[in-house]
């Protein structure tokens, strides 16, 4: 049997995913560089899903209303 990566779930509220999302833009936007450029990759791919959990939270409070 392959190893497979390990995976985590967790419940944020939209304040977490907003604190996240502005985070992981700020150390995009400062990224020093590194050894692996797939990091930035990952970071954009993260920025981009945090992203997209937000646009969700906008639906559903707009739904609420």
């Amino acid at each position: 049997m392959a190893d497979s990566p390990s995976t985590l779930q967790f419940d944020l509220d939209v304040n977490a995913i907003r604190l996240l999302h502005r985070s992981v833009s700020f150390y995009l936007e400062k990224w020093p560089g590194g050894p692996d450029p797939r990091e930035q990759e990952d970071l954009q791919s993260l920025k981009t899903l945090l992203f997209a959990a937000l646009m969700e939270c906008s639906l559903q409070e707009d739904g609420e209303r």
